[in-house]
Order: C-alpha cells, then sequence, then structure tokens
C-alpha cells in the first residue's frame, strides 16, 4: 500500500495534478486532484473569493459595484403597464423599427407569448425571452446589437444614446462577484441569492438547511454565528431588509438597530453604548422587540443609554434621567430622576403628567370630511402586492404600519414621482403601478420634505434656507447711508 501511494504521489506530482490509472492494459480511469469539474478548473475557495470589496472576489466587469453603462431597462420600456401589443418596447416604433415588434408578434404564437399582456404581469421567463429571445425570434438583447453594428450612422448613434444609462452588470447579474464564488453553492443556492433574499426569508432558509454529518460539523460554529445574528436583525424588527440593501439606502432608525446587531454579534462587556432615538420610524410592535434586545445587551453585563420619547421605551427602563422644564434657554435642568414610578410621582416633571394621564393631547372633536382624493392604482414597487389606495385631499392623512410593510415605497417611491411626471416636472424613476388617478389637477404644487440635511454648504443655516436674509439685507440695502455709499443686498451677505 505504501508503494502505491508512494507512485501515485509521484504520478500527480510529474503529471501536475493528473493521474492516469490503467488496469492490466485494458482500461484506464483519470484521477485529478485539482478543485475542477466537467474540463473546468476553478478557484479554491477562500474567503476573500467571497467578497466584492476583495479584488481577488470582485467582478472583473463592473469591479464590485453591480452596475454598469450599458442599456437601460427602465429607458427601453419606461411604461411596465403597457403590453407589448401596444408599444411597451420605447425603440420598436416608427415605419423601420418597427418591424421588430411585428416580428415577435407574428413569432409568439409559436411559444405561447402573451403579447397582450401588460409587461409588469409578464412572468420571470416571459420577459427573459422578451429581451434574449428564443429560436423563434429575436428579442431586445439582439435589436440592440444590430444598431451597434451601424454605429457609423449618426442616426444609430443618436438611437442609441437614448436608452444608455447604468443598468445590471451583465456577467454578475449584479450579484457583484467573479463567476467562479458563483459557482460554489449549498444546498442548491450560491452567496449572491442568499444575499437578495430578505432576513425573515433566509433566517427559515437556515431553519431547514440539510447537510451531511461531517459538512455539519465542519459548519457548527459558522451556523451558530449566523443564525445567531439572523436572530438579532430579526428581534430589532429588521426582518425585512435584504443583505445586499446599500447602506447609503438605510435611515437613521435602521442603521442604529444594525449597529446594535453588530455590537450583540460581538458578546462585549462591561461596555457603555449610546442610542439616539432608536425608534423613530418603528411601529409599537417592533419597538417592544428593540426593548427586548437592549435588555439583552444589558445582561451581557454593559450599560446602555437611550435618548428616547418613546413611552413603552421609557415605562421598560429601569432609570429615567428627565431634562426640562421646556424647551431651549427655558430647558436645561434635570427636572426628575429615577424609575418610571418616581418620575410619574414627580410633581414638576412635565413628562410624568403625561405619562399618568394629568396632560393629554386631546384628538378634535370631530373629524374633517373630505370630498376630494387621489387613488394609485395597482402599486407592484418592491413588496407592495397590487395595491389600490385612495388618499383623501384636504386633510391630515397618516399611512401607517409595521416596519417593512411597504409606507415608504407607496408613497415615496410611487405617489410622489407618479404625480411630479404627471405635473411635468422632473422626478425620479417612478415605482411600478398601473395609474394615479382622481383629483390631480386640484393641486397646485407637490413638495416632499423627508429627513435629509437641508443645506449642502456648511454655513447654511435655517435662516438662509426659509430666506428670510433676501428681506432683511434688501431692508439694509434701502438705508440712505447704503444707498451714499452704493451697497446693494449683496453686501451685506
Amino acid at each position: 500500500i505504501h508503494r502505491v501511494a508512494d507512485s501515485a504521489g509521484t504520478a500527480f506530482y510529474e503529471g501536475e495534478g493528473q493521474l492516469t490509472l490503467e488496469i492490466n492494459g485494458s482500461e484506464k480511469l483519470p484521477f485529478s486532484n485539482k478543485f475542477e469539474l466537467d474540463g473546468i478548473v476553478f478557484e479554491e475557495p477562500v474567503p476573500n473569493l467571497f467578497s466584492f470589496n476583495n479584488p481577488f472576489g470582485a467582478c472583473p466587469t463592473c469591479e464590485g459595484f453591480s452596475m454598469v453603462l450599458g442599456i437601460d431597462a427602465d429607458l427601453v420600456i419606461p411604461d411596465k403597464r403597457l403590453s407589448l401589443y401596444e408599444s411597451a418596447v420605447a425603440p420598436w416604433k416608427g415605419e423601420k423599427l418597427s418591424m421588430w415588434k411585428e416580428q415577435f408578434i407574428k413569432a409568439a404564437k409559436k411559444f405561447n407569448f402573451p403579447v397582450h399582456k401588460p409587461i409588469m404581469d409578464l412572468t420571470k421567463e416571459q420577459y427573459r425571452i422578451l429581451w434574449e429571445g428564443n429560436e423563434h425570434v429575436n428579442g431586445i438583447n439582439d435589436f440592440f446589437k444590430e444598431v451597434e453594428q451601424n454605429l457609423y450612422k449618426v442616426q444609430y448613434r443618436v438611437l442609441l444614446s437614448r436608452y444608455r444609462g447604468r443598468t445590471s452588470c451583465p456577467d454578475c447579474k449584479g450579484y457583484r462577484l467573479r463567476k467562479e464564488a458563483l459557482y460554489v453553492q449549498v444546498s442548491g443556492r450560491h452567496i449572491g441569492e442568499l444575499c437578495d433574499m430578505q432576513v425573515k426569508d433566509l433566517a427559515k432558509w437556515f431553519g431547514t438547511l440539510t447537510l451531511t454529518e461531517y459538512q455539519a460539523q465542519v459548519s457548527k460554529r459558522i451556523l451558530i454565528e449566523i443564525n445567531h445574528r439572523l436572530q438579532t436583525l430579526l428581534d430589532v424588527g429588521l426582518g425585512y431588509l435584504t443583505l445586499n440593501r446599500l447602506a447609503n439606502s438605510l435611515s437613521g432608525g435602521e442603521s442604529q438597530r444594525i449597529q446594535l446587531t453588530r455590537s450583540l454579534g460581538s458578546n462585549l462587556t462591561n461596555s457603555l453604548y449610546i442610542l439616539d432615538e432608536p425608534s423613530i420610524g418603528l411601529h409599537s410592535r417592533d419597538t417592544e422587540r428593540l426593548i427586548r434586545v437592549l435588555k439583552e445587551l444589558r445582561d451581557l453585563g454593559n450599560t446602555v443609554v437611550v435618548v428616547e420619547h418613546d413611552e413603552m421605551m421609557m415605562r421598560e427602563a429601569d432609570h429615567i434621567i428627565d431634562m426640562g422644564p421646556l424647551a431651549s434657554h427655558l430647558g436645561g435642568e434635570v427636572v426628575a430622576s429615577g424609575n418610571y414610578e418616581e418620575i410619574t410621582a414627580h410633581p414638576d416633571s412635565l413628562t410624568g403628567k403625561y405619562l399618568t394621564g394629568k396632560l393629554k393631547i386631546e384628538p378634535p372633536a370631530s373629524v374633517r370630511k373630505w370630498k376630494r382624493s387621489i387613488v394609485v392604482e395597482g402599486a407592484r414597487q418592491n413588496n407592495l402586492q397590487d395595491v389600490t389606495a385612495t388618499i383623501p385631499l384636504d386633510v391630515l392623512c397618516v399611512v401607517s404600519g409595521v416596519s417593512g410593510s411597504g409606507k415608504t415605497t407607496l408613497i415615496k417611491q410611487v405617489l410622489y414621482p407618479a404625480l411630479q411626471k404627471i405635473k411635468g416636472e422632473f422626478s425620479d424613476k417612478v415605482g411600478i403601478h398601473k395609474a394615479v388617478t382622481g383629483d390631480v389637477d386640484y393641486l397646485s404644487q407637490i413638495e416632499m420634505i423627508d429627513q435629509n440635511p437641508i443645506g449642502k454648504s456648511s454655513r447654511s443655516n435655517p435662516v438662509t434656507y426659509i430666506k428670510a436674509y433676501d428681506e432683511i439685507r434688501d431692508l439694509y440695502a434701502r438705508q440712505p447711508l447704503s444707498k451714499m455709499r452704493g451697497f446693494q443686498p449683496k453686501h451685506f451677505s
């Protein structure tokens, strides 16, 4: 056995990883100690191979950014409510180019393609055929290949420029990793597909993962860490996020809760954690989960300091420091401190009076009636499930729901840009929906007030933002001395 092992080792060395075993001069069996299959040699898996922040793992085409300059699908099919028959594909119009549409419609019956179905209702496979074509017909990609072959003609260069934009990388399909990393799969899924899943779905997937005895032994510690962190994300109310969500698209509260998850995962003790209003934007159900996580952090032997207005958070606190008595120059004092009962019993605590119900904000005696409204029909952006919502006008209308239920998507990504587009103003990409109807003409202006910083200049302040200084500068410029010296409003800026 030792001689056979030595011979095999020598053969692998001399054959550079390849060995052929001849049995009785008749049968030959090939062997290889390389990481390969079907004639393809794969990269040995190392941690950097699965990181798009590392040059070794990043897709060489998009360099790990997931986007490249190419054909923008939203420009090619700007209105997904239309069907192919209704000219949903924007470049397939005109006397000459409409032949592509007619050719597709004629061939559609051979593979049961629904030409009268809105693009937004097509299945993934039907949408893929529309772009990539099949053995019966050419798709949108074939059309643009032909356009690129005719770029020596100016009209084709102009045509192509209309549909260029940032689009998903054709090589990594937006997963950011090189193809060698995506070849490695666990239970039929690669790392990119797992990052596309919402945290709640990913936690279920790991919960039902079936492994061999050897795989379970190898991954035991890793799976404990993964499941612990996923559970913490669920506990802080972030089960609706996908793991590949861009950090700059997170709200302030979401960012804080992700940092909280990281802190819990590190299992630090004797540390001080300071959180500034982590319950912003949280539904009451999710606030309860957040409190549970903060208590878990405390139970590890840490101190947790939270700046907070939420009543539920105050009820669960071990100690409360109540600042006041009022705001601005009328504040700046510690009015009361102690547990919940001591704060509510303190005679000077404004917070305590509201918590006990001695002071309260009364609801209006009668709710304002409304006659006009705007209707958002068939909204399907992100997790919206073909939603139709009526938004009354001339009233204070609140859109509520648990975190991740689609509130921001409905208002900020569908309603707001759709109304801007109807009014002829510049807008971001409008979320998928069928129509915005109702008393749209009744609105004279649409303003979005969000949590973004109000001034881009470091010298900006609230007075410059609301343009109050314009009137003050005009006043100074009208003074007799200013006129004598030729001062204009700009001299007082």
